[in-house]
């Protein structure tokens, strides 16, 4: 019985190539987009869950409740307080991650002499102590995990840097000098970190070093915070986070005073969950992201299987006789079942084969598109093979059990009628609905990749309130004075170059210094939380900041009592309106003594992304943080050749000023795009989706016009004979495909305006939903259908009537 069915299904596949090829391929794109979002899905949820401790760490975060805001990173006195006021955990973890520091090795010499064989490169470097090892799982592969980072100038190395430093993993005692000031001696060797991990840490540090390299470090301070440094804690069994709510609020009371409690709150955030709230690895999931995906998945691979089940149906009545002929000789409804999806699932194996060619070739397209480190090896793995033959079997009882329902349903003496067809209020209506959702969904796609690309275009071209074009930033490895003399000495020589400003960050970026401020008028003290810019006197020349008041910084305003700028918002947050009556007023630095004078007051400009409002910003000069140079070129829209003398001027400038520094630089208008590459990757693959939705609807249309003109042929040759012309042929085919395509253009607009606003609420700034684009929406779908379906009704409204009503 089982060979009966599968002969037959495949003599019914290539009886019906056109039919068969439709299928196949949309089940084929279909299959691959669900198989290509499962290995998304399934490589993004399965960050640090191998840890052993996995249901006992946490990440210690702060909240701000004003602005219902939490951060990643907290306070660097939050570890010690912890150590002191928290015996439920097991482990506390400091980690303080470092970028840019330039490390040297295999044959470095003493005072900055380089020897031939030296290897150095520009690293991420990672502060923590011996409690990291307690709370991670390491493979050891030399060194003892509880004295290992114990000692000042202590460092751990992968296996993959301690070959890439030494050329082996024997390397015990050997030295890394960091930025040809500290020598380091390598006290570990723990195997590479794998893939899922939100630690990628290729060198650890002992913590008790960061003091050495930086005297101003405070480690019990409560004033100000970075989100580089962060805290974990593993907690002792049986403790969960919700009883530590009293122990974290006491230790606001007790290091922040009572008063901090309206406005501060600490809390625990599950390891499993870092992966998605931003970590220090510097790669994290975007849970809207994964949910889009999986949601064009499914409505792509449900507008194939669509597809499948509106031509089976179309095709009834050409299998009429064989189904009335077969249950006439004995054949049960069960019997016909079985036939019809042995067939279904014979055409999902041939679009399943297919699927598979597909994904092997675009995996590496979708690894580009969404910078996931995924590889071909992840597409045979044992999950995802389960995976596979569960799509194989939902695709085809989602696509086959509707058909052969219908099909094994026919009354025998109904079916063996001469020329039977499937009566068109019982059939019609079932294809009308389908094409409706998938018109319907394929045009919510269109008005969605449209409004995406416009707010990516408003991204583009907005006004951020200061110039970031033309301007080269290079991280600093050394600020100090003199260091930073010579460098700009050596750049303003250059004839491409306009100005040059050393600073703690750019005009606007991602990682920024959090400070609390006061206003005190009489008994009216005013808390703000500020952003802090640390910049020198060339900052707002170089970065095309507009003062409205006062005077700019000076570079001798590092004195205790500091001379600050403040943006409008700040001064809108104290209650002054006048930006003139701002100036000389004084400003504090959290509740303490320590206060700044207001020197000037700058217009608004966007300090952090368009995700976010603009936050109250104060400028001042404080030279030990200066761990950026910011450097405008002359031409506001420079050629490559001029980029590239630039270059070769700053690369000159900086071996002399840094001789034993590796140098790096990036473009500030390219660093600013990358905080919009998640919504760069949804209008990619919104765009992919709604390509994909259109072209297999569009197939299944195509589909369902050829079965039309075959059902209604004696039909259009009568009408041609009495006089019928070819456009009213044409006219009369198309019409009955139109009515479903304008029910879908009405169903999917409110929807699509829905989900567009819903999208857009992830912006501060953003644009607004116009009309014009659901009728421009509308009309390309429209015109696609009609070209779709003109085809085919072209061909039957000329065919030769004669040859039409010739008697079979």
């Amino acid at each position: 019985m089982i060979k009966n069915h599968i002969t037959i299904a495949f003599r019914s596949f290539f009886n019906s190539k056109g039919y068969s090829f439709i299928n196949v391929t949309g089940l084929a794109v279909g299959m691959a987009c669900a198989l290509m979002v499962f290995l998304v899905v399934r490589h993004e949820t399965s960050y640090d869950l191998s840890q052993s401790n996995l249901h006992r760490i946490y990440r210690v975060e702060t909240e701000n409740i004003k602005e219902n805001h939490t951060y990643p990173g907290t306070y660097t006195g939050m570890a010690n307080a912890l150590r002191t006021d928290l015996p439920e955990a097991e482990a506390i973890a400091p980690i303080m991650q470092r970028d840019g520091k330039t490390m040297a090795a295999g044959g470095a010499t003493a005072y900055g002499r380089r020897s031939a064989g030296e290897r150095r490169f520009r690293e991420s470097v990672v502060f923590t102590d011996n409690a990291l090892f307690r709370t991670l799982d390491y493979t050891w592969v030399a060194g003892n995990p509880d004295r290992a980072l114990s000692q000042p100038n202590a460092i751990v190395l992968t296996r993959a840097y301690a070959e890439k430093y030494f050329g082996t993993v024997d390397v015990l005692g050997n030295t890394i000098r960091m930025d040809n000031k500290q020598d380091l001696t390598v006290t570990g060797v723990v195997e590479d970190y794998p893939v899922t991990t939100s630690f990628p840490f290729n060198m650890l540090v002992s913590f008790t070093t960061v003091k050495q390299i930086d005297p101003g470090f405070e480690e019990n301070k409560w004033n100000g915070w970075n989100d580089n440094f962060q805290v974990f804690v593993v907690l002792k069994k049986g403790v969960a986070p919700e009883q530590l709510t009293g122990r974290f609020k006491s230790v606001v009371v007790k290091y922040m005073g009572r008063e901090a409690l309206p406005d501060k709150r600490f809390k625990l955030n599950h390891l499993s969950e870092i992966h998605y709230t931003g970590n220090l690895g510097g790669r994290s999931a975007n849970v809207g992201l994964l949910k889009t995906l999986s949601v064009i998945g499914a409505l792509v691979l449900l507008i194939a299987c669509f597809n499948f089940i509106n031509l089976s149906t179309a095709r009834a009545f050409k299998r009429a006789k064989e189904v009335g002929i077969r249950k006439a000789v004995g054949s049960s409804r069960k019997s016909l079942i079985y036939q019809f999806l042995t067939e279904a699932g014979f055409i999902t194996l041939f679009g399943g084969v297919l699927a598979l060619i597909i994904s092997v070739l675009l995996l590496p397209v979708l690894v580009a598109a969404l910078a996931i480190p995924l590889t071909l090896d992840d597409l045979f793995t044992g999950s995802t093979a389960l995976f596979a033959g569960f799509l194989l079997l939902l695709t085809t009882l989602l696509a086959g059990i509707y058909p052969a329902l219908r099909l094994s349903g026919m009354a025998p003496i109904w079916a063996l009628k001469s020329h039977a067809i499937v009566p068109a209020g019982q059939w019609f209506s079932m294809r009308e609905g389908l094409v409706v959702v998938q018109f319907a969904v394929s045009l919510v796609l269109i008005c969605c990749a449209m409004l995406i690309d416009r707010q990516l275009d408003f991204f583009r071209n907005a006004d951020l309130g200061f110039n970031k074009s033309a301007i080269i930033t290079v991280g600093l490895p050394d600020n100090r004075p003199e260091k930073l003399h010579t460098f700009r000495e050596q750049l303003i020589r250059s004839a491409q170059i306009r100005d040059v400003s050393f600073s703690f960050n750019s005009a606007s970026a991602e990682s920024n210094w959090m400070q609390a401020m006061e206003y005190r008028q009489g008994p009216k003290v005013v808390q703000v939380k500020t952003q802090m810019k640390m910049g020198d006197s060339h900052y707002f020349d170089t970065y095309g900041i507009q003062m409205l008041a006062g005077e700019p910084l000076k570079d001798s305003d590092t004195t205790r009592n500091f001379r600050v700028i403040v943006n409008e918002i700040f001064l809108g947050r104290i209650g002054i309106t006048n930006p003139r009556a701002a100036v000389g007023q004084r400003v504090y630095y959290g509740d303490g003594n320590e206060f700044a004078t207001i020197a000037g007051v700058v217009r608004n400009f966007h300090v952090n992304s368009l995700h976010q409002k603009i936050d109250p910003t104060v400028f001042q000069v404080v030279p030990n943080n200066f761990y950026q140079a910011g450097i405008k070129l002359q031409s506001e829209n420079p050629t490559s050749t001029s980029i590239q003398t630039a270059l070769a001027d700053i690369e000159k400038a900086w071996t002399k000023a840094f001789p034993d520094q590796v140098f790096e630089y990036s473009f500030l208008d390219e660093t600013l795009a990358q905080a919009y590459q998640s919504e760069t990757r949804t209008a990619r693959l919104v765009e992919v989706a709604t390509i994909l939705a259109v072209l297999i609807a569009s197939m299944g249309l195509f589909g369902l016009a050829t079965f039309t003109a075959e059902q209604r042929i004696k039909e259009i040759g009568v009408r041609k004979v009495l006089g019928a012309s070819v456009s009213s042929i044409v006219a009369l085919l198309s019409r009955d495909f139109l009515k479903p395509v304008l029910l879908a253009i009405i169903i999917a607009s409110p929807v699509a305006w829905y989900l567009m606003n819903q999208w857009l609420q992830n912006f501060e700034f953003k644009i607004s939903v116009s009309w014009w684009l659901f009728v421009a929406a509308g009309s390309l779908m429209t015109a696609i259908a009609l070209l779709t379906v003109s085809f085919q009704s072209l061909r039957a409204a000329m065919l030769d009537p004669v040859r039409s009503l010739r008697s079979e």
